[in-house]
Formats: C-alpha cells, structure tokens, sequence
C-alpha cells in the first residue's frame, strides 16, 4: 500500500511517534511518506496516489492546534471513501482529551474520508510544568512498541477507536477557547535581556512566526500555533511566553541521559504510586494488555 503520513508536531514527540509508525509500516512491506507540516514545507502531494492516510498531533487544550486544523481544511475532497487514522499525543490519558480530534473527523467526512482508527498516545508535558526524569523515561519506553503494536492493530479486524463522548465533546468545545487566546497571548511573547540572538526560535519555528522588530526584540506574529518549540528548545531560557510564560517547560528533556541514568529501573507509574500520577496507571495497564495483545514488550534502552 501507498501510506501517507502527515504529522504536526510541536517539540518532536508527535513526529517521534510518526516516525515509530513509519518505520513499522516499512517493515511490514509499505510505501511511506512522511510529511511534517511546517508553513516552511508546501505539501505538493496528490492524495488520490495514497491507499491510507494517517494524520498525527499533539493536543493542545483538549483540541487541536487551530493552524493545523486549517491545514487539513484545505485537504482536497476524495471520491474512493479514502481511510484515515489518526495517531495524537498529549501528557495526561484523562477522558477530557477524547474528542480533540472531533473537528478534524468532522471536516474530513465531509470531504469523502472514512476515519478507522485512532489512538492517544502519552508523552511529557512541554507546557504546564515539567515531569520528573522517572516519568519521561517512562512514557518514552512506552512510545516505540506503542507506535508499532497500533500499525499492526491498523490491519485487523477491530482497530482501535476512541469514543466520542458528550462529556468530552463539551470540554473539547469550552477549551476552544485557545483559538481566540493564542492571537491574544502572542502580543506579550517577547525575548527576554539574556537573549543572544542565535535565532534558533525564528529558524525553527514551523510556522515562520517569530521575528525581530525595530528594538531588536523577538516578537511573534498571529500565525503562532502555541507549539512551544521556541521556549522548550532556547538554550538560554530566553523566551517570555506572554501570559503562559509561568507554565514554560525549560530546557527540553535529555531523553538519551535520562535513559542512560536511570536504566535497569523499575518503572515509576505502577499500583502503588503515589500522588498525581498514580492517576495514570490504569492507562498503563491497558497499554500492557495491548501490546501483549500484539506480541511487543517494554524493553529499556
């Protein structure tokens, strides 16, 4: 089959899991592409020539980024009832993020796609407050044999589907609020004084929002998509995030070190954690059974 896979993704986790997925279905003998969506990349893809299509975000606010929901407004109609799946990450497994993907299965039915799958998958929080070592390590080991037991799961008979609930969809609907906010909050994102203009948010940023004004100051335009690539990746700290800035998530996560530190650990979230995150271990169970299910195991790097 000829697979295509677009992905946005903030600060790399969303376009790690794609990654994992791509290199899954290369393995069991399809063609990929893999698009990552930045303003910088035009997508000059025919989507007639694909068989499948698989579209990955992360969550932002129980939604998804209103940037990229826009992008796949603009997805041309299909007239083969083309299969999609979806594949999206966030930092916590509560109901609330269930129906993040409603807007998008509502545009593409409307446009002759037939939506099959879609899984939630757990990465750390690069907003909101930064998670402990033990719990990155955690949800990283978790990612690959995720990725790959949900491409195997994509070719049975009952992929996996999240449910829409009421209670979510009306959460979903308060929260979209950060459509209107984020246009709002971008007017107080500005570089603080230990910025040494080494530009890296202004080359990376995927929507090309970022830019010095007559101050010599990095400010951003409307286009921002609140990814927070530029803060969770400036080697200085040196982005004042406007009104989130007391959420920033600084500096970005050492995955390799973390992995290398803490290896031959148990793993942190079981049945008897304490605290916050104690909330997560009946996600992780379920994880459990669905890679049993699929034949996959964590192992540590």
């Amino acid at each position: 089959m000829n697979i295509l896979l677009i992905t946005f993704s903030g600060t790399g986790n969303t376009a790690k899991c794609g990654c994992f997925i791509k290199k899954r279905l290369i393995e069991k003998g399809h063609n990929v592409i893999h698009y990552i969506y930045s303003i910088n990349e035009p997508f000059t893809y025919n989507i007639d020539n694909f068989d499948m299509i698989g579209i990955g975000y992360p969550i932002h606010a129980f939604n998804i980024a209103k940037p990229f929901l826009n992008f796949i407004q603009k997805l041309p109609r299909t007239n083969k009832h083309q299969k999609y799946f979806i594949y999206k990450t966030s930092g916590e497994p509560f109901w609330m993020n269930n129906s993040s993907s409603i807007t998008i299965a509502r545009k593409m039915k409307k446009k002759g796609y037939i939506k099959f799958a879609e899984y939630h998958f757990l990465m750390p929080y690069n907003i909101v407050f930064r998670y402990k070592d033990e719990v990155v390590r955690q949800m990283d080991l978790y990612l690959k044999p995720l990725s790959f037991a949900y491409v195997d799961s994509l070719f049975s008979d009952k992929p996996p589907l999240i449910r829409y609930g009421i209670g979510s969809r009306i959460i979903s609907f308060l929260f979209r609020i950060e459509w209107i906010c984020a246009p709002v909050n971008r007017l107080f994102i500005h570089s603080k004084k230990n910025c040494t203009h080494c530009n890296l948010c202004i080359k990376n940023c995927p929507m090309q929002a970022m830019y010095i004004n007559k101050k010599g100051v990095i400010k951003t335009t409307s286009k921002c998509a609140v990814c927070m690539r530029c803060t969770y990746n400036c080697p200085n700290n040196a982005i004042h995030y406007g009104l989130l800035n007391p959420w920033v998530v600084n500096p970005s996560y050492p995955y390799k070190k973390i992995h290398e530190t803490l290896k031959d650990q148990p793993l942190y979230i079981n049945k008897n954690t304490k605290g916050y995150f104690k909330l997560f271990n009946k996600y992780y169970e379920k994880q459990k059974s669905f890679l049993i299910q699929y034949g996959y195991k964590i192992e540590s790097y």
